[in-house]
């Protein structure tokens, strides 16, 4: 199982890189396929990823069932005993951080907890936050990736080059 869970979190960290890289392998099956098999991963594990990243959420309206915004500011959520263990302090600051700076909202940041812990096999770090996170954002739009976002996860932005008359070369 162990193991499993290994080959499950490097899929979705070549997948957040590709998808950082411009590619559309998050929204296009074929393109993930054939990725993940170039990379030597077998059927059954690119099924178990086709899979993960279908069912992220994509219609807010069905997820929002029964999870509300409070009318005094942001929800607090207090991990679980066991969530806190599963946790690095600083996996679960990060988590923190994206919350209340606005980054994600409560529905992002509950699904972010419970895909670390479904994709951990020992305890939850900053890299497994931060794939979640990148693959949570990038799935439901690229465009969701600001700078703030970007900085708070350590994420360096390639610097703009710019064209001899000056405007930006994007």
């Amino acid at each position: 199982m162990e193991i499993l869970r290994e080959r499950m979190y490097d899929m979705m960290r070549i997948l957040v890189e590709a998808s950082l890289r411009g590619s559309n392998v998050l929204v296009d099956e074929r393109e993930l396929t054939l990725m993940l098999e170039n990379k030597g991963f077998q059927a059954d594990e690119i099924f178990e990823a086709i899979s993960w990243v279908h069912h992220l959420p994509g219609a807010r309206e069905e997820y929002n069932e029964g999870i509300y915004e409070s009318g005094r500011g942001k929800v607090i959520r207090i991990l679980h005993p066991e969530e806190r263990l599963a946790f690095s302090p600083a996996a679960h600051g990060l988590i923190h951080k994206l919350y209340y700076d606005g980054a994600v909202d409560e529905i992002q940041r509950e699904e972010i907890i419970q895909r670390c812990i479904d994709l951990a096999s020992g305890e939850i770090g900053l890299e497994e936050v931060k794939t979640v996170a990148l693959l949570l954002l990038l799935k439901e739009r690229k465009d969701a990736l600001s700078e703030n976002i970007m900085k708070i996860l350590g994420i360096e932005i390639p610097p703009k080059t710019t064209e001899k008359n000056g405007k930006e070369n994007n």
